[in-house]
């Protein structure tokens, strides 16, 4: 438990770090690490590590993605950078493939179509997916980045949290016993309910402090944006339950001790930062 605690402390100070320091280059080098760790555990789970060529091909776009997106945020259209800056966005992701594919070629009697296809498909979600903190940090702006930010990272874990003690206290009906026995409908109904809930809080006490206009119209779509994190949140959770459970291994990772790999964190983030983003270009909350 002790070691579970400090784990647990040590994450909630490096988001904090990029939370204090979300306008800065800060935030995608941290993104980029974490990319960069869940690539590696991902590629791992399916015996793809081996392959130097494939993995290194991986990993450059985990890292460089973020950064790179980055810079378009904050560059303008005339600095001697922006226009090497998008050259490169159009470069780095074929670059990486091609060396997938030529590894595939490469060793073609050990190198699988399933592991090509994997990590491919990783190598494209994984940074497409975490690189949309850092659009909902410029698309709320100086006023409210670091509010979407937050709601964003954060989203996921809260419904996690309201899931689970409304599991352990409420619990009786399974909700998919063949991939995550422990989670019950009545856990991914308190999980849907607590984040609507705590979202809307958030918009109330955020409104007040920052003096926003309320508007019950924002609140029910802020409260809407919660139950849509919280659904999408338990989707991105089973999913990477049934690669693990396909490929036979408990956690993706021991990096974090008494948590698992940070796949094993972040997994239902993966699936609620796109969504929130989109939820959000599409809706405008503030």
């Amino acid at each position: 438990m002790a070691v579970r605690i400090i784990s647990s402390a040590v994450g909630i100070v490096i988001v904090m770090l990029a939370f204090v320091f979300h306008n800065t280059i800060v935030l995608p080098l941290l993104l980029s690490i974490v990319i960069a760790i869940i690539l590696f555990e991902l590629s791992r789970a399916v015996d793809g590590v081996q392959f130097r060529l494939a993995l290194c091909g991986v990993l450059l776009y985990g890292i460089t993605d973020p950064i790179l997106d980055y810079l378009q945020h904050v560059l303008t259209p005339d600095h001697p950078l922006a226009e090497c800056t998008e050259i490169a966005r159009r470069l780095v992701l074929p670059v990486c493939l091609f060396a997938l594919f030529i590894e595939f070629l490469w060793h073609h009697g050990s190198y699988k179509v399933e592991q090509l296809s994997f990590m491919g498909g990783a190598m494209c979600f994984v940074p497409w997916s975490l690189e949309k903190l850092i659009d909902v940090n410029y698309l709320g702006g100086e006023a409210h980045g670091l509010l979407y930010l937050v709601l964003a990272l954060c989203g996921a874990w809260i419904a996690d949290s309201g899931a689970y003690f409304s599991g352990v206290f409420l619990g009786k009906h399974k909700l998919c016993p063949n991939i995550s026995p422990k989670k019950t409908v009545e856990g991914f109904v308190g999980g849907l309910i607590s984040n609507a809930v705590i979202f809307f809080g958030v918009f109330i006490v955020y409104a007040l402090i920052r003096n926003v206009p309320f508007s019950v119209i924002t609140g029910i779509k802020t409260a809407l944006l919660g139950v849509v994190c919280a659904g999408v949140s338990v989707l991105g959770d089973l999913t990477f339950s049934v690669i693990k459970r396909e490929k036979n291994i408990k956690d993706y990772g021991k990096i974090m001790p008494g948590h698992g790999g940070l796949t094993d964190r972040f997994d239902s983030v993966l699936f609620v930062a796109p969504v929130f983003y989109l939820f959000v270009h599409a809706f405008t909350i503030f």
